[in-house]
């Protein structure tokens, strides 16, 4: 292998080694393991880290390493990979400051911890200083890689760079065409006189209970180590080895939490199949919001979310409650943790309703950048598109805007990778199928290896090799359809309501 290859690649292993421990202090953080004394300390480790790693991503040794590497014509298709990965971190990097990014990881951090107590009391203002504080130099990091990329959109500038290929213009068609099928057929599954009993599923278990549930489900899923818990469920990476899985329990929401356990997974499993021999290299590191929480969501809704998984695993999940179900059989069950019914929170919500959650977040993120609206105008803004796209009365800022915690920490320009990513899963299962046409009979006898091995040498495994889009269409031979989607959604869910 290449001398001047090798060098650059140590040179990443150094910043890898820099990020996972940053994973380290930020799952400290989320875990409540950090005393509110060693906060502002805390804040100083996140900026020395960014700091540092934004110094060796923009070094002069980097750059002449770079061209060197991109020169060399004896460097096979995976390694001309990962050097053009490592260009596009490389230019993405000199055009952000070195303090910017040292203020960024600072206040993100800062705006989280307020987030929290904010959300606890109902009391958005308490961090409204801190998110605008937030917004602004998210705007001006945007501002700079727009001008850089020769973009006007400072948010699209933002998205490329976390999903290359991804537009606004892509994301606002894609988004639209969902949206014009959703808003009708949610309206077909409310009104259908065929509903759900759903009185059941707010019966109490205990959180020890759901603590042994949801490890006999990672298990099952392939994940094999501890799960935590957060006040926001989340993934986070520490190692090539470690991705560390969270969750939140509540003792009357038993459901929120093994879906949340199956989505977790599916972020943990993506990273670890991605690089099963710990090498660290960008294409078996880096991921795209896109296609990271299309694995997530495949796991939630795909896997636990059919048929064929609870006719498996409902007799299991009965003994591991104690029985608290026992009365109710396993058609009731699926129906009722299936059923389509509009509400305010984003984690709680079926999968029809679900986009429309996350084009909200879109649409207000897109108006954000463009200015069209302020942070303190949030509030009544977001309140209003969910009595317009859903139908329902925000009872508050804890339950609206405060819900998540993407815009008080370091994602904005996310959120549209969730809707995105149920979009592109509809496709993947569409050729999974096609190649396992026996895995749902496979899935109902317990047995996950068909669609594991499939999902593994079809997706995980290629790790970063495509961008998202081109990922599509390497793994179904087609581009991205929205039509894959909307025929997943209504075969599903047309059964279910008899419409």
């Amino acid at each position: 292998m290449n001398n001047h290859y090798n060098q650059l690649l140590d040179i990443y292993k150094g910043i890898y080694l820099l990020n996972s421990l940053e994973g380290i202090l930020y799952w400290d953080l989320n875990t409540g393991r950090v005393p509110k004394a060693g906060l502002n300390y805390r804040t100083k480790q996140f900026n020395w880290i960014k700091r540092e790693t934004h110094k060796r991503k923009t070094s002069e040794t980097m750059k002449k390493l770079l061209l060197l590497c991109e020169k060399d014509e004896t460097l096979d298709s995976l390694e001309r990979r990962n050097v053009l990965l490592l260009r596009r971190e490389y230019e993405n990097n000199t055009i952000i400051p070195e303090d910017l990014v040292g203020k960024l990881a600072a206040q993100s951090n800062k705006t989280l911890e307020i987030w929290k107590n904010a959300k606890a009391q109902n009391k958005f203002k308490l961090v409204l200083s801190d998110m605008e504080k937030l917004f602004a130099l998210n705007i001006e990091k945007a501002e700079l890689l727009a001008k850089a990329k020769g973009l006007n959109d400072p948010y699209e500038a933002l998205i490329n760079t976390r999903d290359p290929g991804v537009t606004v213009e892509l994301l606002t068609k894609i988004f639209n065409e969902a949206k014009s099928f959703l808003t009708p057929f949610i309206q077909k599954c409310v009104s259908s006189p065929t509903q759900p009993d759903l009185s059941f599923l707010s019966r109490k278990v205990p959180r020890e209970v759901q603590i042994k549930l949801n490890t006999d489900l990672a298990n099952f899923l392939g994940y094999n180590d501890q799960i935590s818990e957060v006040e926001h469920p989340l993934t986070i990476g520490c190692g090539p080895r470690d991705a560390r899985v969270t969750v939140k329990y509540k003792e009357d929401q038993i459901i929120q939490a093994f879906s949340a356990c199956a989505h977790e997974c599916g972020h943990g499993l993506h990273g670890l199949q991605r690089n099963p021999n710990s090498t660290i290299e960008p294409v078996r590191a880096l991921s795209y919001p896109s296609l990271g929480e299309s694995q997530s969501r495949f796991l939630e809704n795909i896997i636990c979310g059919s048929k064929e998984f609870w006719n498996y695993y409902y007799s299991r999940f009965q003994d591991l409650t104690n029985n608290v179900f026992k009365d109710i059989d396993v058609n009731s069950f699926y129906f009722a943790i299936n059923n389509v019914k509009p509400g305010y929170i984003r984690m709680e919500a079926d999968e029809v309703t679900y986009a429309l959650h996350i084009i909200i977040r879109f649409e207000i993120e897109r108006d954000l950048f463009a200015e069209k609206v302020e942070i303190k105008e949030l509030p009544e803004i977001w309140n209003e598109k969910y009595k317009e796209y859903l139908g329902v009365d925000v009872p508050s800022d804890t339950s609206g805007l405060m819900q998540d915690l993407h815009w008080y920490s370091q994602y904005w320009g996310y959120f549209f990778g969730y809707a995105l990513g149920d979009i592109m899963n509809a496709q993947i299962t569409m050729a999974l199928t096609q190649d396992r046409p026996d895995w749902k009979k496979s899935l109902e006898e317990g047995n996950l290896n068909p669609v594991n091995e499939w999902i593994i040498t079809n997706v995980h495994g290629k790790g970063a090799m495509f961008d998202s889009l081109d990922m599509i269409k390497e793994i179904t031979n087609k581009p991205l359809k929205v039509e894959y989607f909307i025929q997943y959604l209504r075969e599903k869910y047309s059964k279910l309501y008899q419409i």
